[in-house]
């Protein structure tokens, strides 16, 4: 038997299907490349938008054809788009089932360890093996395989799944459920085994990150003794750098949650790299409010401030949502002055589109139109390639350490620890090495350099 996979998202959803397919292959099923060539079809869906849906149920229209050749394919989707676990011989059936009538199952990601008895009631006969199920509450016991990378040197472990923060634009809080931890000790094993099996690079994944362990449900269990215990985690997983550990990374953190401790943390602990990515969505207050943030303009640039003062060479990325619900210009001025204070390396911006489900959708007029919102996001866009050109500048002359994740006809392309991409050339076969280039120029997005030393750093 024959399964095909395909993700839509978030590094969190690349981390989930690392999980589907380790759950698969104890299931007796063998990974396919191709979406023909298969006896189930999955797709692990985003919905943090309507146009990621939107993608989906354009991939379904290939399965049209494929079902009349194939009869007994059996389709599935899980991911974000899901709030019931189901079959389409399911009494109770989650409402994707009356949009997609080639679903054949409906999965929520935390409830993995059902699916075996999903593909059951659609084919009684298939013999899969029998497995030990998982304890439903906590789906990331399952072992995952580890594969969104191109070497065995790199790894996403997720930490928690869920979140408790409720941004009126998202429907994380609602698609996944509410925040719960996973235990240190199972994160620290997991880090372990793929530290010995020659892992030189850890990012740490949530949807709020470094909320690890603080959310309510973590709280009423007791389940930590630590006060902050995401610092307890970094602590204990820079240890394994006597292992061979090298990097430590981790993302997305919210700013709620970035103590003191935390910023002192990231500077003294040896394994984690000079680089955050912190989602701050608007430079306004006003507007942040109206987001549900949490915090405002003046405790973010504090975070900065410590940020950059503790860890002077720190690279800071992040998000911005242009056109959201009743931004005015004056609201959007002061985000493009915030964004051009802080200059910020990258950042992902996003024109806020209404997503069904929300509290924003449900209480907050989108107002903006579309032609303000496009002009919004490319005055951002252009002042974002101004602070990236002048933050490439600071590295030209310098040979920094590159983790390669990919070569192709001697071009390869990796990280520095500052998290740039950085081209350079090489005909040794080097992925998954971490080398020392020598930057000489960049790109637009991407530093160039040449291959000072390849030996293993």
């Amino acid at each position: 038997m024959k399964y095909y996979i395909q993700t839509f998202g978030c590094q969190m959803n690349y981390s989930d299907s690392e999980r589907v397919e380790g759950y698969m292959s104890a299931l007796g099923f063998e990974k396919s490349k191709s979406l023909k060539d298969c006896d189930l079809v999955i797709y692990n869906t985003c919905s943090i938008k309507q146009k990621a849906e939107d993608k989906m149920f354009g991939e379904l229209k290939k399965i049209i054809a494929l079902k009349l050749k194939k009869p007994d394919l059996m389709v599935m989707i899980t991911g974000c788009m899901i709030r019931l676990s189901s079959s389409r011989y399911s009494v109770k059936r989650d409402k994707l089932f009356n949009r997609a009538r080639e679903l054949d199952i409906a999965l929520r990601i935390s409830e993995l360890p059902k699916l075996a008895g999903l593909i059951r009631e659609i084919n009684p006969d298939l013999n899969i093996q029998e497995i030990e199920e998982e304890n439903l509450e906590d789906y990331l016991k399952i072992e995952a395989s580890h594969n969104s990378h191109k070497s065995n040197a790199q790894a996403f472990i997720a930490i928690s799944n869920g979140c408790d923060k409720f941004c009126t634009y998202c429907i994380v809080p609602y698609s996944r459920g509410r925040e719960k931890s996973r235990k240190m000790q199972d994160i620290i094993d997991e880090s372990t085994a793929l530290v010995e099996k020659g892992c030189k690079e850890i990012t740490l994944i949530g949807q709020t990150v470094n909320s690890y362990g603080l959310s309510d449900y973590d709280m009423e269990e007791n389940r930590f003794d630590s006060d902050e215990p995401f610092v307890q985690l970094l602590i204990e997983l820079d240890k394994l750098k006597e292992k061979g550990l090298k990097r430590l990374r981790f993302t997305s953190p919210h700013p709620k949650d970035m103590s003191d401790k935390l910023i002192d943390t990231m500077g003294d602990l040896d394994t984690l790299m000079p680089y955050l990515h912190l989602p701050v969505q608007a430079g306004d207050d006003n507007t942040l409010k109206r987001m549900n943030r949490a915090y405002n303009v003046e405790k973010y640039l504090d975070i900065i401030k410590k940020l950059r003062e503790k860890i002077p060479d720190i690279s800071i990325t992040t998000d911005i949502i242009v056109g959201f619900c009743g931004e005015t210009d004056e609201e959007f001025k002061n985000t493009y002055n915030f964004f051009k204070d802080i200059a910020f390396e990258h950042a992902y911006i996003s024109q806020y589109s209404e997503r069904v489900g929300t509290t924003a959708s449900k209480f907050i007029k989108d107002d903006i139109p579309s032609k303000t919102k496009k002009e919004r996001w490319h005055t951002i866009n252009n002042l974002l390639k101004e602070t990236s050109d002048k933050a490439f500048l600071r590295f030209i002359g310098r040979t920094v350490e590159v983790l390669v994740e990919t070569q192709n006809k001697g071009i390869c392309l990796g990280r520095d620890p500052n998290f740039k991409t950085v081209q350079f050339k090489s005909d040794k076969d080097i992925i998954g090495e971490i080398v020392q280039v020598k930057i000489t120029g960049h790109l637009p997005w991407i530093l160039e350099g040449d291959l000072v030393d390849s030996s293993l750093v």
